[in-house]
């Protein structure tokens, strides 16, 4: 059941409010920006919304800005399991949506919350503040003039299908720790490593990879600096120390860049087999095929 603060409640039933809207984004980098429908900023403290997913306990004095505006007059919600998506509309003008990072995926799986506050009074979330919808970003649509949001709020998730799919290859990620998982400890195998060439934005060379040939094949590289910061790719190919992604970055790739290179697996046995992990598997190998089934006795 929804809650609504109590002095909030009673402002409420004044029939006479000072009441705006606003928007708070985290990225899954970090990055937290806020935006108000008031002509005058917003300034609040996060701490109480502080959680595992949002990262808000240092948070205690956040201005919303009033500069770009918000319009939520659409909003509707259900009280069932309907999904309740919104769009949100913004000009192409690189802020704060820049094409380049939409693209590169920075704003992939953002997290939102839409409230509703009372702005005539120092506000508070315990007392003057009602949370509208929250959920992350969905897909984003990248028009000639404009950028399309979708906002899915967090009943989405009830919509995907949930369970385990039989594979001969192995389904966990690579090192991914819990139940079901890969469980392999892999801190030796993520490597720190600078660019000292480069070939186009999806092939460079790194002099300091000196591993086997296909040592980071189907492995993760993530970008600790340069213009594609923060941004993971998985690896096509890795021979003789020059990497081969398997799509190209959005942004360039430039010498003196440094990036992270997490070691690769094929996600078959026999990789688990030589890197005694076998135990962890998550596969079927030796199920049998559908040519097995129907083949003739």
């Amino acid at each position: 059941m929804k809650a609504i603060p109590a002095a909030l409640q009673a402002h409420y039933d004044t029939g006479a409010t000072c009441l705006a809207y606003a928007i708070l984004i985290q990225r899954e980098d970090g990055v937290l920006m806020g935006f108000t429908g008031h002509d005058q900023p917003l300034v609040l403290d996060l701490s109480p919304w502080a959680s595992a997913s949002w990262d808000l306990a240092a948070e205690t004095a956040f201005e919303f800005d009033a500069a770009h505006g918000l319009d939520v007059s659409n909003i509707v919600t259900t009280a069932g399991f309907n999904v309740d998506n919104l769009e949100l509309t913004t000009l192409d003008d690189g802020d704060p949506f820049d094409r380049d990072d939409v693209q590169a995926g920075r704003w992939r799986n953002a997290k939102f919350r839409i409230f509703r506050y009372r702005w005539d009074v120092a506000t508070t979330i315990e007392d003057d503040v009602e949370t509208l919808i929250r959920g992350t970003f969905g897909e984003i649509t990248l028009n000639d003039t404009t950028i399309v949001i979708e906002l899915r709020g967090i009943a989405q998730k009830l919509q995907q299908p949930v369970g385990i799919v039989s594979q001969q290859t192995c389904r966990a990620r690579y090192g991914e720790q819990g139940l079901g998982k890969c469980n392999k400890d892999v801190s030796a195998e993520l490597f720190t490593l600078t660019v000292t060439s480069v070939t186009d934005k999806q092939t460079f060379t790194a002099a300091g990879a000196t591993q086997d040939d296909d040592y980071f094949g189907e492995g993760i590289v993530t970008w600790l600096s340069g213009d594609n910061a923060g941004v993971a790719q998985k690896v096509r190919t890795f021979v003789d120390g020059e990497f081969t992604l398997v799509l190209p970055m959005v942004l360039n790739v430039q010498v003196g860049d440094t990036f992270t290179a997490l070691r690769g697996c094929r996600k078959r046995l026999s990789d688990c087999v030589a890197r005694a992990n076998a135990v962890n598997f998550q596969g079927e190998p030796h199920r049998p095929t559908s040519d097995d089934l129907v083949k003739p006795v």
